[in-house]
């Protein structure tokens, strides 16, 4: 089965990041065997002066394969996880959703587009959870738990398939030239996009850029590119400063 899990509001200014908080819970994870996790997504909501955030009011989000045999195992160790490694002074949200079991999409992707308009407060979040109590699981972990209302949020954005950035970054050797299917193979990646979101040919050449960081597209890994305006490649990679949130 698949499910999506996403914390928001671990961390402070001292402690690992959340993302990092995430991969971290996927590895104990996969070691115990209950689930294997696929890329972090970083899904960034309303930035407001009435929010209340460590940075940059930004959920993290990972979808994972498991049996259902382990799902309900899978939830109380990532709810055990939280409860032991959250900084002091969070305010931690776990949400998973059973994405065979649920029915109701739209809700969940309302429910993100909003996070990215609006102040949102717990209740909304838990009146969404409460219609789906076998599919949607939301708890708190210590603090306000406002951050249940980032976690609820970034699984509404993370099932639109096309919303945020995967964590991490790819550092690459700048003008360095390669085929489209080579640097895929190489660094993972799915798809190479022009600015019009059109997939580029694999058999052609890109002009690599000091850092790249991949984004959410279609559920995969993606990057854009433009015209190589040294004429060197047929396109090439747009760098993290250049691609917007």
């Amino acid at each position: 089965m698949k499910a999506l899990l996403c914390i928001d509001d671990t961390d402070d200014l001292e402690s690992p990041g959340t993302g990092e908080l995430l991969q971290n819970l996927c590895a104990v994870l996969e070691e115990k065997g209950l689930a294997e996790g696929g890329f972090v997504s970083r899904h960034q909501l309303l930035l407001h002066d009435d929010i209340s955030y460590t940075s940059h009011n930004s959920s993290m989000c990972t979808e994972l394969t498991l049996s259902r045999e382990n799902f309900r195992r899978m939830i109380e160790l990532s709810r055990e996880y939280l409860e032991n490694n959250c900084a002091e002074g969070a305010d931690p949200g776990l949400c998973v959703v059973d994405l065979e079991a649920l029915k109701d999409f739209e809700i969940l992707l309302q429910f993100g587009a909003k996070a990215k308009e609006i102040v949102l407060d717990k209740a909304d979040a838990v009146a969404v959870a409460d219609k789906y109590p076998e599919t949607i699981f939301l708890s708190e972990h210590g603090g306000t738990g406002d951050g249940i209302i980032g976690a609820l949020a970034g699984c509404g954005l993370r099932i639109s398939g096309t919303d945020g950035r995967v964590k991490g970054k790819l550092e690459l050797t700048p003008d360095e030239l390669m085929t489209v299917d080579q640097f895929c193979e190489k660094y993972g990646i799915t798809a190479v996009l022009d600015q019009n979101n059109r997939i580029v040919s694999r058999e052609d050449t890109l002009r690599l850029v000091s850092i790249v960081k991949p984004l959410v597209w279609h559920n995969q890994t993606a990057v854009l590119v433009r015209p190589d305006e040294k004429k060197m490649a047929d396109w090439r990679l747009l760098s993290k400063q250049e691609v917007s949130l």
